[in-house]
């Protein structure tokens, strides 16, 4: 039996990846959920409860009423959430208690803007046999307090896996035979405010290498024949996808309207600027989405939206960043060259596929650590 605590209302999805990933490893295996667990839909199987009250008595009661073989907490506990009796009786009773998904540090090493006295928390964290924190910042920040670093190991971060936007695999042959040896970009969700930003840097662009095909898919699909139109007005020609117009060899532009052809066009395009990111104040899509499909992401400064993904993408080098329709032309440009755009695409992969990892590992963790303290209590009896 396992008792998950889930310390935080932001760390539910976590802790439900890895309550599923615990049930791949040992099907069966009986699991009690704590915490902030309210409005979660919990696996079939396992079961939820109130956590115990913050006493010693309150504490012995819960662990002799479930018998936990191991108690694991989720997510950063704050002075009211962390169950500090739980903590104190289980290490008096040998339940190994573990402690994942918890940020200690903001970006840099700068402690979290929230007040806990340092001695508590050493007290608190030294009930812990093993504290896996999801980035080395937070590890270094417990090492300064003092923390045992032989307990406290970096595992990255439990996300959801990224699943790719799927596509018809007999269109993308057909079109990236078309396409052949075209270099090609895709601006996606674009919004009208950037549009005529995109069409200045394909026009650069275009200076340099005189093939390149930009695929253009608006953010309001009803702007697809004012996009076409200025695209013919600057003396190129615009094809629109809903006219069943083809991108033939003298097309600049590829106006596209559905969403639902997303996965085709990350696929083709070796190169995707995530439009709405150049102008604060608009939405954009999600990073991964590109990522997941191997098109390498070239963005704005505006990034609040998805502030995260765009940060670990930028650590991962998986990504570049440009302000201005001039620098933006240049980045284009610079990405044709396979070697440069496969390493973008290839560092967005590999940080997308160890993601899908960290949860499973985690599971293993977990497993590991119960069932290495059950042989133990085995051989003292």
């Amino acid at each position: 039996m396992i008792c998950v605590h889930i310390a935080a209302l932001e760390a539910q999805p976590a802790a439900l990846f890895l309550v599923r990933a615990i049930l791949r490893l040992r099907p069966g295996i009986g699991i009690v959920v704590t915490g902030a667990n309210s409005g979660v839909a919990l696996p079939a199987g396992v079961m939820a409860t109130c956590a115990p009250a913050g006493t010693i008595s309150a504490a012995r009661a819960f662990l002799a009423a479930w018998s936990p073989d191991l108690v694991l907490l989720v997510g950063a506990p704050k002075p009211k959430t962390m169950p500090t009796a739980l903590l104190i009786e289980a290490a008096a009773q040998n339940v190994p208690l573990l402690l994942v998904e918890s940020r200690f540090a903001a970006p840099g090493g700068a402690r979290l803007p929230w007040f806990w006295p340092r001695a508590v928390l050493r007290a608190q964290l030294a009930c812990f046999q093993r504290i896996l924190v999801p980035d080395q910042a937070s590890a270094a920040w417990l090492a300064r307090l003092g923390a045992a670093l032989d307990r406290v190991h970096t595992s990255g971060s439990i996300r959801e896996p990224v699943e790719p936007l799927p596509c018809t695999e007999a269109e993308r042959s057909a079109l990236a035979r078309q396409l052949h040896s075209r270099p090609v970009w895709f601006a996606v969700a674009v919004p009208e405010a950037e549009e005529a930003t995109v069409l200045d840097a394909h026009e650069k662009a275009l200076m340099r290498a005189h093939r390149m095909l930009l695929i253009l898919l608006p953010k309001t699909p009803d702007r697809a024949e004012q996009i076409a139109a200025a695209v013919e007005a600057r003396g190129h020609r615009a094809a629109r996808r809903t006219l069943e117009e083809e991108p033939e060899d003298d097309v600049q532009v590829l106006v596209v309207e559905d969403e639902s052809e997303l996965g085709l066009w990350y696929r083709l395009a070796p190169v995707t600027w995530m439009g709405g990111t150049m102008i604060p104040g608009e939405t954009s899509r999600s990073p991964l989405e590109p990522a997941a499909l191997g098109s390498a992401i070239v963005h704005g400064p505006a990034i609040a939206a998805h502030g995260a993904d765009y940060a670990r993408l930028a650590e991962a080098g998986a990504s570049r960043v440009t302000g201005t329709p001039a620098a933006l032309a240049d980045v284009v440009v610079e990405l044709i060259a396979p070697d440069r755009v496969a390493a973008l695409a290839h560092n967005a992969w590999q940080m997308i596929s160890g993601d899908a990892g960290v949860a499973e590992q985690m599971a293993r963790q977990v497993l590991a650590d119960m069932d290495e303290a059950a042989a133990h209590a085995g051989v003292r009896a």
